[in-house]
């Protein structure tokens, strides 16, 4: 990614997510449904925008595996990222952001159980399901 992409990333809100998770793509269309004011870009953690943003940002070890968001130069994993994302969405699940002040160990901590078992739960995809045209726009490589 050259250096003007990234200045360009820096100005973005993306939900990086887990692009072979069945969870995680229906994640994404919820938000797709839900986030009125379509500010929100989409790639997957196995894209290069998401290698890009590995490189230069400090990311945890090791690097999130089911999602993480970054908005406004800043990355937020985990039940952070799911918070952050939630702010962007129309009621009721705006509200969901007032769940910050539920202490972190125990937002991570539920967070990291759904996050394990996500594959359980709706199971792995060989390919991520087609936007529609409008939507296409919303996605990066």
């Amino acid at each position: 990614m050259t250096r003007q992409n990234y200045n360009t990333l820096n100005r973005e809100a993306i939900v990086f997510y887990d692009g072979t998770c069945g969870f995680c793509q229906a994640s994404v269309q919820l938000v797709l449904k839900h986030n009125v004011r379509r500010n929100l870009k989409f790639a997957a953690l196995q894209s290069e925008v998401f290698k890009a943003l590995a490189s230069s940002s400090q990311l945890p070890e090791p690097l999130p595996d089911s999602v993480v968001f970054y908005e406004q130069g800043l990355v937020y994993t985990a039940s952070d990222a799911v918070l952050r994302i939630a702010r962007h969405l129309r009621f009721p699940f705006s509200a969901l952001y007032y769940f910050r002040f539920i202490p972190l160990s125990f937002r991570n901590l539920l967070y990291r159980y759904v996050a394990r078992h996500r594959y359980n739960i709706a199971g792995q995809k060989e390919a991520c399901l087609l936007p529609s045209p409008e939507e296409r726009a919303r996605f990066m490589a």
